[in-house]
Parts: structure tokens; sequence; C-alpha cells
């Protein structure tokens, strides 16, 4: 019986997409149920006039029966790579449809597109679905090979809150990995008032649960994000496990320096939390 939940964002339901085989291939490792998610377009309703707002109804009900009519193509896929799981099918905006099915899952993986990459500013559906699914996202890029996923995984660890969500979110892959390298960096300034914190030792944390790793100190004099990119290329990592943030309080609108750089030129899937 699967013990662990995965959400995968199905934008198309024509063939086998990117986002589509990453999740399989966690599935499959995880020994997962895997939720297929498709969100079908409810149109521009609201900007219509009367007259083209019966038709555009009919069209968004026409869009979601297609859509709902995709479960035995998707239970078809899962057969055929003997996973369990289940189809979804929302209408409307696809982050309010991905948050709300990520609250009973443990992991949500969404292909980010090069053509119109949406990290620079937060606005695009991958990096609002990371900051408000409330679990962790595999961001998959669209220049991704996907062939093997949590074999090889470099983990960012800056101490912060948003790293070691991740790094417990991947704990069951990092459990399997055959090469867990550590890039252990500077220390991020407290952002309470509090003196004398207690900082986990991420080490015996890892020996307690069953995570063999190596740890390599790590403080580039600029530029986080390519120097992790060059590391986890170096080591020939299928996977980077990292923190997301973001500068804005309000609706994270500007994504962290090596956030943004890796969303931007990640060629590998990363495994984000914020």
């Amino acid at each position: 019986m699967p013990q662990f939940d995965i959400l995968v964002h199905v934008r198309n339901t024509n063939g086998e997409s990117l986002a589509a085989r990453a999740a399989f291939v966690l599935a499959q490792r995880l020994e997962a149920h895997l939720y297929g998610m498709h969100v079908a377009s409810l149109g521009a309703v609201a900007f219509s006039t009367p007259e083209t707002v019966v038709f555009q109804v009919h069209e968004a009900d026409h869009f979601y029966d297609e859509a709902l009519a995709r479960r035995n193509w998707w239970q078809g896929l899962l057969e055929a790579h003997t996973i369990s799981g289940e189809w979804l099918v929302a209408q409307g905006e696809p982050v309010e449809a991905l948050c709300h099915a990520a609250r009973w899952c443990d992991l949500v993986v969404a292909e980010r597109p090069t053509l119109n990459p949406d990290a620079p500013t937060g606005w695009g559906t991958v990096s609002r679905t990371v900051f408000g699914a409330g679990v962790p996202v595999v961001v998959v890029p669209e220049a991704a090979k996907i062939q093997t996923l949590g074999e090889s995984v470099l983990i960012a660890w800056n101490h912060s809150r948003e790293a070691i969500r991740a790094i417990h979110g991947s704990l069951p892959l990092l459990r399997k990995g055959a090469k867990i390298v550590v890039l252990d960096g500077v220390q991020q300034d407290a952002l309470i008032g509090a003196r004398h914190l207690p900082h986990l030792d991420l080490q015996k944390y890892f020996s307690r649960h069953g995570v063999a790793a190596e740890f390599r100190a790590f403080n580039p004099k600029n530029d986080y994000g390519s120097a992790i990119l060059a590391s986890a290329h170096e080591m020939q990592a299928d996977m980077i496990v990292m923190g997301a943030w973001g500068h804005s309080r309000i609706a994270e609108l500007v994504l962290g320096g090596a956030t943004r750089y890796l969303f931007q030129n990640s060629d590998l899937p990363l495994f984000v939390a914020h």
C-alpha cells in the first residue's frame, strides 16, 4: 500500500509530458500513489459581452468534459509504469487548483517551460505553486533529460527554514540515493528577536534518518546560483534540493538571487520548498 502521494500537473493530455515522465520515475522510486491533474480553461467570461457569455460557458464545459474523458488514457499510462494513481480534473486558475489538491499530497511535480520562463518575477504558474502549495515541488525544466531522479543528489544547504523544509520533504528520496553531496553554505542570520538559538547539525540529523551524505564547504565569492549549478554538473547530479525564497512578504514577487538563477538556468530538476 503506497504511503507517499505525488501530484503532477498534466498541462496537455496528448502523449507523455516531461513532468509526467519525472512523476512516473519518482512514483516508481518511492512506491507512491500518483495523481495526474489537468486544469481545463474557464475562459475569460468575466470580460465577455452578454452575447458571448453563453457560448464561452458552453465551450468551457466542453473542455472540462473532454479532460474528464481522458481518465482511461491516464490509467493506461499508470498501468504501463506499474503505478497506482488517479485522474483529477479542475477548471479555472491552475495555481489555485494545484494548491488545493496539494493539501492531501506529499509532493507536487510541475514543468517549467523555457519559452516563457516564469521565474524572474514570481508570477508564473510554477513559481506561484512553489510559494502556495505548502508541500515541496519538483520543478522540471523543459531542458531536463529525465533518466534517473534521486540517484545522485546535490543539496544546497544554507541553514534556512526553506532549505530544511526541502531536505525534510526529500528524505524518502535521499535515503535511497547512491550519492548525496551537501554544499554547506554560510548560515543566514535569524530574523527573530532571539539569541543563542540552537542550530541543526545536519550530519547528525542525516545519520539518524539513514542518509549517507558527503559534506563540502561552500562559500563562493559571488553568484551562488551558477556555483550551485556548476557543482551539480561536476558530480553528475540528477536533482538539486534547495529552499526557495523571495524578497516580498506580500506576494513573493521577486525571487531570491540563487532561486531566480536556478529557476531560469537549471537543466536539472529542482526539489524546492518554501
